[in-house]
């Protein structure tokens, strides 16, 4: 089958509505018309995080053109990287650094103002997620924010008012909104960090869709587009080809069980990905075997040192965190409960979010301290069904096709939530931040210094990375170190 077959198979859609997928600049969010030298963020559904090294070299890779015979594509356009060629010493001192940090503080303005809708959202799927237990968990919110948003876009009726409720918006254009203005602040390509969104869809030959619908998910969520025969072997590897590149191959553990139904009307997949360093680098030579306390016993870990000569600390009756910055955007906060504190109380705490969120100038529980600093190298990864989590934020109707509403996507009125996972890795190390998550979801034809302090992680502890605007990409629970 042509390419330009595509919609033709499916109910006659005109390809520039997939193609205007392809218009999103980051000439429109991160620089000034008259340079016209940047392009743009891609589409939503999977997450990831990358280590660097002071200088992030190379450029972001488009995905392969190599997809199997049997599928269709229209891609989302790839973004373009800030000064592309340039060090990050070069980059903050050029003119394309002021033109992006200038219109970086708007976007982010504007998105911070968004946080406080959200922050329920945030603390409620990381108490579902995070759990409690004896092993490590990790995921991304803001990528499963986005992902459920494209599934309240396909959805109307009482199914789409479960969705909203389960994301805290009273309606579909807000929510459309909302994810425009995280997906602009958060897109970034430069040459010292790297935040790269990606949305895609899957569709079957044989189901008629409605033009509108998938016009919007083009127009709003830059969605790159594949139809082919679901269950088929060409339509599994395009799907693992799609994930694995703009994940980087971080997730190919999980990624090499994907497959797609042959049941399947529609298969929704998202990614994020990012890379950073620290704003301050912890020195490798400072780096120690210690001991680690935790929930399945002692172990030995790499840990990092470092002493934060005016730092600040976060502290409360139950823990106390740090906030390290990293280059670019973004911060990473971690939580060390106190001594007889469970980290599970921590997950639970409704402001968790606090510290990570909070302006050290204005919040009495920061406080001015030398901060000698004890942290353990780790990865963490994890992969979770969430079919339940759903039905514990109430989005049941979805789930059978006697209560499912997808007539925004079809006239099939068999068509339900078959499955839904979230998949997530992260790690650090002396130099910075490296992870990935993905989710998925899939429509089947069927139903189913004043002073001074020591914090030593030397137990179980938590963490949240948040971007310039506090949107949460990564949170988890460090349980164990192996």
């Amino acid at each position: 089958m042509k390419k330009e077959d595509l919609f033709e198979n499916i109910n006659g859609i005109d390809e520039e509505y997939i193609l205007k997928a392809a218009e999103f600049s980051a000439g429109k969010k991160l620089v000034p018309n008259k340079r016209q030298i940047l392009a743009a963020c891609a589409a939503i559904l999977v997450i990831a995080v990358i280590i660097v090294s002071i200088v992030v070299k190379g450029k972001i890779k488009s995905p392969k053109d190599d997809y199997p015979f049997g599928v269709t594509k229209v891609l989302a356009a790839d973004p373009t990287p800030i000064a592309e060629g340039m060090d990050a010493e070069e980059f903050q001192q050029s003119e394309e650094f002021m033109t992006w940090y200038a219109e970086s503080e708007q976007k982010t303005a504007q998105s911070k103002a968004l946080q406080g809708g959200i922050d329920e959202y945030y603390t409620s799927i990381m108490r579902e997620m995070l759990g409690s237990g004896n092993d490590n968990a990790v995921c991304s919110p803001l990528n499963m924010y986005i992902a459920f948003a494209m599934l309240a876009e396909v959805t109307d009726g009482n199914s789409r008012a479960q969705i909203l409720n389960m994301l805290g918006v009273s309606d579909i254009e807000t929510l459309r909104e909302q994810v425009k203005c995280l997906w602009e602040c958060n897109c970034a390509d430069l040459p010292y960090m790297k935040c790269i969104l990606a949305n895609s869809i899957w569709l079957s030959n044989a189901e008629n869709y409605k033009d509108e619908t998938l016009k919007t998910l083009a127009e709003q969520y830059y969605v790159s587009s594949f139809a082919g025969t679901p269950g088929s072997k060409d339509m599994d590897e395009a799907l693992r080809i799609w994930t694995n590149n703009n994940t980087f191959g971080l997730l190919s553990e999980y990624v090499k069980d994907l497959s797609i139904d042959p049941e399947s009307v529609l298969e929704i997949v998202s990614t994020l990905y990012y890379k950073a360093i620290w704003n301050m680098k912890f020195n490798k030579d400072k780096t120690t075997k210690e001991t680690f306390h935790g929930t399945n016993g002692d172990t030995t870990a790499d840990m990092m040192h470092e002493t934060i000569i005016n730092g600040y600390a976060y502290g409360t009756e139950t823990y106390t965190a740090v906030k390290l910055w990293l280059s670019g955007q973004g911060a990473m906060c971690f939580y060390l409960p106190d001594e007889g504190v469970s980290v599970d109380e921590l997950i639970s705490d409704p402001d968790i979010l606090a510290p990570a969120h909070s302006d050290i100038r204005s919040d009495k529980h920061w406080f001015s301290s030398m901060v000698h600093l004890s942290l353990p190298k780790f990865k963490v990864s994890d992969r979770t069904d969430m079919i339940n989590i759903l039905k514990e934020f109430g989005v049941t109707d979805v789930l059978s096709d006697m209560t499912s509403d997808f007539t925004p996507l079809s006239d099939n009125p068999r068509l339900c939530l078959s499955h839904a996972e979230h998949a997530a890795v992260l790690e650090i190390d002396e130099d910075g931040v490296t992870g990935a998550a993905y989710t998925l979801v899939s429509v089947n034809n069927t139903s189913l210094p004043h002073s001074e302090i020591n914090l030593v992680f030397d137990r179980p502890f938590m963490f949240v990375l948040t971007g310039q605007d506090g949107s949460v990409l990564f949170s988890g629970v460090v349980r164990n170190i192996e």
